[in-house]
């Protein structure tokens, strides 16, 4: 893979599942030994993710990954080591929550709260959301500011959730279905990419010394944002648009072989 000549980023940010790792995969060897060599250089490894911060920093760490990581899909700003919540972008849900559960009245909900944690008014099965949940009344999802919300529904699986999104105006959603129909809602125009540009403020990093890595569409505004956005060979067509390099399918491989194409 061949990055643009005379590209010298100073900052890579990875996406977790699906390009770093396999979903809830182990992360391979040498995709530590490529993240090890480019951090060697001074360059600054994030990780970049829809997952939790509870989630998010072990896979960060087995990585060894030891600076940031970008969570809830841009509403929250962790260090790895030591471990540390730095910043939050959070928003009321109570509008949002009251005005879905009148849609989707038999569906489950949870908040994502300033520290990571979960509450949810009902536990959710087969889900990620397995760790650091507390089950509490609905009327208590809507207390204080949170950071996402989450939705699920066993009984939209045909047609999915997305139209709450269509409905609300929402845009800084994910949604899908599989086993069951699932939407995620973050701070209005808040993404990944809305962190990582935070987090070069702090750092003194411009955007065009940047590189990302990614596979989906909650990666599109951290692949458009980065001076040079990766895209992950598995991702579908309409992904294309939006990255500057293709790499390798695999996950693990597609990033080692981006972090190689890193010249000293």
């Amino acid at each position: 893979m061949l990055l643009p000549e005379g590209f010298a980023p100073q900052l890579v940010a990875i996406d977790l599942d699906d390009t770093l790792i396999e979903h809830d995969g182990p992360v391979a060897g040498f995709v530590a030994d490529a993240i090890a060599r480019v951090q060697g250089l001074g360059i600054v490894v994030v990780a970049a993710t829809g997952r939790s911060v509870t989630t998010a920093l072990p896979v960060a760490r087995a990585a060894g990954m030891h600076d940031w990581a970008v969570c809830s899909n841009g509403s929250l700003l962790a260090r790895v080591v030591p471990e540390e919540v730095v910043e939050t972008i959070t928003f009321d849900p109570g509008d949002l929550l009251r005005h879905i559960e009148k849609r989707v009245p038999n569906g489950s909900y949870a908040v994502e709260c300033e520290d990571g944690t979960f509450k949810t008014n009902r536990i959710f099965k087969h889900t990620a959301l397995t760790v650091a949940v507390r089950e509490v009344p609905f009327d208590r999802l809507l207390d204080d500011p949170v950071i996402r919300v989450v939705v699920r529904s066993d009984e939209h699986l045909d047609e999915g959730l997305g139209f709450l999104a269509e409905e609300l105006g929402l845009h800084s959603v994910v949604f899908g279905t599989g086993d069951i129909a699932w939407l995620d809602i973050g701070p209005q125009g808040v993404s990944k990419a809305t962190m990582l540009a935070r987090l070069c403020g702090r750092l003194g990093i411009d955007e065009s010394q940047t590189m990302a890595i990614g596979d989906s569409m909650n990666d599109i505004e951290m692949l458009k944002w980065a001076g040079v956005g990766v895209l992950m060979g598995h991702s579908g067509d309409e992904m294309r648009p939006y990255a500057d390099v293709v790499t390798d399918p695999r996950p693990g491989y597609g990033v080692a072989a981006a972090l190689d194409a890193i010249s000293p």
